[in-house]
């Protein structure tokens, strides 16, 4: 280990009492199960038992056609389902080996990767999804968003900017998957990825210190939208307009539900570029109390944030 991580390390160690004071206990270990994440907080995390059956569905097909790449996805897929994401990054892992050019083993384990807080490594397949599938609205997704995590900003804002600005369909894209120029198309304009993509760009601009552009950003956000899917995106950029209160956006009852805890982080997000940092910090601290969602990107980033040596959250007190 280096000096410059023993010392990261020292100092998010220093840090956890602060932390922790708020967070409820870790979950009881499911008997003989090894989590499948232990956080920088001290809690661990641990997967699902396959209820209804899928898993086993999946692994069977796999076992009659071991060559085909296409069920070994589909089997790493329903891992991912119970959240047994030791059983699905080694199944990408094995897709990456029998198709290395086949851009879905590289997206979906850098998926995982976020989800078991390996930062460094989803950026590493997602830029390689991203190399092999630049029109791909789920690769840049993604990537944008491991940048985010792993606080380069600046990278995470051009990232994103660059599906808004794309014009020309790629090609090559596997079946169903989104590409960035429908999110600017003229007719059919795909106005959920939009609002995602849109949200993670204000986030990244504003912690890069580009209040303007983020302002600018927000002019072509309109209200009265039919969001459904990132309905919390939405609001969150509502929100950021002034058309909408903190109270409208992130109700108490909020903070028991997945989309509660992506709302929170936009919020948290808003307040560390505003400088309002112990509001900041306080909230980010709510949206790790409950364990419940520990597999939401909001909740992933306020653990980040909380416990980033020299992070916003750091000095003693916030």
């Amino acid at each position: 280990m280096t000096t410059r991580n023993l010392v990261s390390v020292a100092a998010a160690v220093a840090m956890l009492p602060a932390v922790l004071s708020g967070i409820a206990s870790a979950p009881q270990a499911p008997a003989g199960q090894k989590p499948q994440v232990v956080t920088a907080l001290g809690q661990s995390y641990f997967a699902k038992a396959d209820a209804d059956g899928a898993i086993a569905k999946a692994n069977a097909a796999l076992a009659a056609d071991p060559k085909n790449v296409d069920l070994v996805i589909a089997a790493a897929r329903a891992h991912d389902v119970a959240l047994q994401f030791d059983a699905s990054i080694a199944l990408y892992t094995k897709a990456i080996e029998m198709a290395p050019n086949d851009v879905r083993g590289y997206r979906f384990r850098g998926h995982r990767y976020v989800s078991t807080r390996k930062f460094d490594l989803a950026v590493k397949d997602l830029e390689r999804a991203l190399s092999l599938a630049p029109s791909s609205f789920d690769v840049v997704y993604h990537l944008g968003l491991a940048y985010f995590l792993s606080a380069r900003f600046p990278e995470a804002a051009k990232t994103y900017q660059s599906c808004l600005d794309r014009k020309t369909p790629g090609t090559g894209l596997p079946a169903g998957w989104r590409d960035c120029a429908a999110l600017s198309a003229a007719t059919d304009r795909d106005d959920e990825s939009r609002i995602a993509v849109s949200d993670w760009l204000y986030r990244s601009l504003g912690r890069a210190g580009r209040a303007g552009e983020a302002k600018i950003l927000l002019s072509g956000i309109p209200d009265g939208l039919a969001i459904k899917e990132n309905e919390a995106y939405y609001r969150a950029l509502l929100f950021y307009k002034g058309a909408r209160t903190e109270a409208q956006v992130l109700p108490d009852e909020a903070f028991k539900e997945n989309t509660g805890v992506t709302a929170g982080y936009g919020l948290a997000n808003f307040y560390l570029a505003e400088g309002q940092t112990a509001k900041a910090c306080a909230l980010l601290r709510r949206l790790v109390e409950d364990g419940a969602h520990w597999n939401a990107f909001g909740f992933i980033g306020a653990e980040a944030d909380l416990t980033r040596a020299n992070g916003p959250c750091a000095a003693a007190g916030r």
